[in-house]
């Protein structure tokens, strides 16, 4: 699941990671909530989210919060934005999100570590 709300941004990782995978893609922050909770109700895992930090009115860290709180989905939060150490040492060390990466993300990068979390 991608949820980002700068629409290049989304249609970017929709590319990269569609070809491999099942993609929902989403642009807010009540959008990724609102899917993620209708999709774990029928039943489907979302196995890994790519979650843009800050995304009109709720922040990256609290929707890590409700999401882990409802399932195993790993989360691979990233942000355009400075994004206190403090708190993201808080998040992984929580176990709410897999890794933090400070966009600009490189491709390959980002693939390699996508790749790596799915498989463990």
């Amino acid at each position: 699941m991608i949820c980002d709300d700068e629409r290049d941004v989304l249609l970017l990782f929709g590319l990269v990671f569609g070809s491999k995978y099942h993609v929902i893609m989403v642009d807010s922050g009540e959008e990724c909530i609102d899917r993620f909770m209708e999709e774990k109700n029928l039943g489907n895992k979302i196995h890994l989210m790519l979650l843009d930090y800050k995304m009109g009115g709720i922040l990256g860290d609290s929707i890590a919060r409700k999401i882990k709180g409802y399932s195993g989905t790993k989360i691979i939060l990233n942000s355009a934005y400075n994004v206190d150490d403090v708190l993201v040492k808080e998040l992984e060390d929580g176990n709410y999100i897999s890794r933090y990466l400070q966009k600009p993300i490189e491709i390959d990068l980002l693939t390699d570590i996508v790749t790596k979390i799915i498989k463990n």
